[in-house]
């Protein structure tokens, strides 16, 4: 089989296409759910199994690419399996990591940093990547074991995502105004700042995604990354709706 210089073989460069479409499909049909959807309550699951699924596929891929500029092959399956698992909080640092040691190998590393800057002041971020950890893992089951009777001793996901919403409101004091002017008028108002809210959690996620798509192109996750930063950002994502 066919072996390319950085230790991929050519079975490995295709299923490397297949995942970046998957990943930015389901970012991108994620976020745009989050943006659009008229009720959380309605689209609370498709919402965090996109996100979680597609967060976690970013984050494997970069430091999938990342491990092949160091060491010449793919990560072993033991390191995803046994290391990594689905603990979306524990990669998300190790990418900011492996990104910030690596800068030194960037086209332009000043402008990777500053919007590597960006992205680790959002108050929100974090938060966000705990949630969709936590369904990642096994959150996506709370309910199912309660009505077992064996409840996770874990937060329900859902709460750990209301509770990003607030971080967003006291850390913003535009977003707290128009929360306080929102509570108690009509439904349409508060409907209307609710959209708002969700936008700024899709934000949130979406900047991150660009960062690394930028650290991608620019040179920090390897040769092979360099092309991969490009196919998977946001711009490359298929039509989301259907123009009858």
């Amino acid at each position: 089989m066919a072996q390319y210089k950085d230790g991929l073989n050519q079975t490995q460069a295709f299923a490397l296409i297949f995942e970046t479409t998957s990943t930015r499909n389901l970012l991108g049909y994620g976020l745009w759910a989050l943006r659009n959807a008229r009720f959380w309550e309605t689209t609370r699951d498709p919402i965090l199994t996109m996100l979680s699924i597609g967060v976690e596929k970013l984050l494997k891929m970069s430091l999938g690419l990342a491990h092949v500029s160091e060491q010449g092959e793919w990560p072993p399956l033991k390191m995803f399996r046994d290391t990594w698992r689905h603990d979306i909080v524990s990669m998300h640092d190790d990418l900011m990591k492996t990104i910030r040691r690596r800068l030194p190998e960037a086209t332009n590393s000043a402008y990777v940093a500053s919007q590597l800057d960006e992205i680790e002041a959002d108050p929100v971020l974090p938060v966000l990547m705990a949630a969709l950890s936590r369904y990642g893992q096994s959150g996506r089951f709370y309910h199912l074991d309660e009505l077992a009777l064996s409840p996770q001793a874990g937060e329900d996901p859902g709460d750990m995502w209301s509770e990003a919403e607030n971080v967003a409101i006291r850390r913003d004091s535009a977003l707290k105004e128009k929360f306080e002017a929102a509570s108690g008028s009509a439904p349409e108002v508060f409907d209307a700042f609710v959209h708002e809210l969700e936008a700024r959690m899709a934000e949130s996620i979406e900047r991150w995604w660009d960062v690394i798509a930028l650290a991608g192109k620019h040179g920090v996750l390897g040769e092979r990354g360099n092309g991969w930063g490009f196919d998977v950002e946001k711009s490359m994502v298929g039509r989301q709706i259907r123009e009858d």
